[in-house]
């Protein structure tokens, strides 16, 4: 029979705690099972404790059949699981130690991304600290997304942006999928609950006035900052694209360059070399004369400073004290900024430059198929997306392409 304790705070009965013994494990040690039943309001001291008894004598009964369902199931070779009713499990460990190591550190995901979880979930957790997987409803979920977007404040004092709202339910949705298809769940709470809208916002990027004012700086800058800056908004490279080209990666005959690398830092890794954001990414892309000169003279200047050495695997834009090892492209993130800002320029990174690449592209007559393979985007509708809008100017040429076609 389960044994029964009275919980007590301020010498009054909240709660009874059952422990029940299902037997002895093969070194002999009693299986023990614990759980705490709260007292229904409005009930009497008498009427808890018999209440109580009937409950423990029910989850006993309970207990004991699954606990003998699981040895016949170990006995015939097979794996007994618990029926996703009679669950209890703790969301946090359930996340931690089960959907994280097997939907995210399983060696199928990049550095970047098991970061960006690990951020999701960090934010997530304290909203279900102490509930149980199968004892969330999709209220519960709704509270937790509204606190996040109301209440929560990120470390310099600002709410979460829309994108990260729709991040957070992505990752709720992920984790709660993979509960529901491993029967671990009755039903689905995400499927009561509406995903949160995405504001869309126009691309920040330079105007051609900017872009022209941008580009008379360039010579006044350090060799290689010169050559970073005119690659990410010639190229529209991405800065980890840039900081992972090698010389290997430059064809001077064809004007191209490689792109087949991507540096990420991560803190729990630091600076790595991963691959590219997706298959598509991987691409080669052609180069103006005037960066190829420029990369021309930065090759000269490295090879000046390391003479014996065969430049071919070193990387274009190294740490200072290895030609063969990555920058941290956190750090070109911050040059770029102080750049923009010491010369009245927009505040934009370098992705905002990857983003003035296309829209100058376009506003110079570029194919939309063309932008997409620069850019290394997976699906043309991406870049429709993202660059592609029209002003009255340019309604207007097209009105008037149409009269002159059809002399109207």
């Amino acid at each position: 029979m389960a044994h029964i304790r009275a919980n007590t705070k301020n010498g009054k009965i909240v709660s009874y705690r059952f422990t029940v013994c299902l037997g002895r494990d093969c070194n002999g040690k009693q299986i023990r099972k614990y759980t705490t039943w709260p007292i229904p309001p409005d009930t009497s001291t008498a009427k808890a404790k018999k209440a109580a008894e009937r409950a423990a004598d029910i989850w006993e009964q309970e207990l004991i059949s699954e606990y003998h369902k699981k040895l016949e199931a170990e006995s015939a070779g097979k794996t007994y699981q618990i029926p996703a009713e009679k669950r209890h499990d703790d969301f946090v460990s359930f996340v931690n130690d089960v959907w994280f190591p097997l939907q995210v550190r399983d060696g199928k995901h990049k550095p970047k991304t098991i970061a960006f979880y690990e951020s999701m979930t960090k934010l997530l957790l304290p909203c279900f600290s102490g509930s149980t997987l199968q004892g969330i409803s999709s209220l519960d979920i709704q509270r937790c997304l509204t606190f996040l977007r109301t209440e929560h404040k990120n470390q310099h004092g600002k709410p979460l942006t829309p994108k990260t709202l729709h991040h957070l339910y992505n990752t709720l949705n992920l984790i709660f999928g993979f509960a529901e298809k491993q029967e671990l769940l009755v039903k689905n709470p995400m499927k009561l609950v509406d995903s949160p809208k995405k504001e869309k916002k126009p691309v920040d990027a330079l105007t051609e006035e900017q872009a022209k004012k941008f580009f008379s700086l360039l010579p006044d800058t350090p060799l290689d900052f010169h050559c970073i800056l005119q690659l990410l908004i010639t190229t529209g490279i991405r800065r980890g694209e840039c900081m992972g080209l090698k010389w290997s990666d430059i064809d001077e005959k064809n004007c191209t360059i490689r792109i087949e690398r991507n540096i990420v830092y991560t803190p729990e890794c630091g600076v790595i070399v991963s691959s590219p954001k997706t298959a598509t990414s991987i691409r080669t892309i052609p180069i103006m004369p005037s960066t190829l000169s420029l990369l021309k003279q930065l090759r000269k200047a490295t090879q000046s400073q390391h003479p014996n050495t065969i430049l071919r695997n070193a990387f274009l834009f190294p740490k200072e004290d290895n030609i063969f090892q990555p920058r941290d492209p956190n750090s070109v993130t911050r040059r770029v900024k102080r750049f923009m800002k010491r010369n009245g320029l927009p505040d934009l990174s370098p992705h905002d430059l990857r983003h003035s690449c296309a829209t100058l592209l376009l506003s110079q007559g570029a194919d939309i198929k063309s932008v997409q393979e620069i850019l290394g985007h997976a699906d043309a509708s991406t870049t429709l997306n993202f660059y592609v809008k029209s002003d009255l100017q340019q309604m207007q040429a097209a009105t008037d392409k149409f009269a002159a076609a059809f002399n109207l």
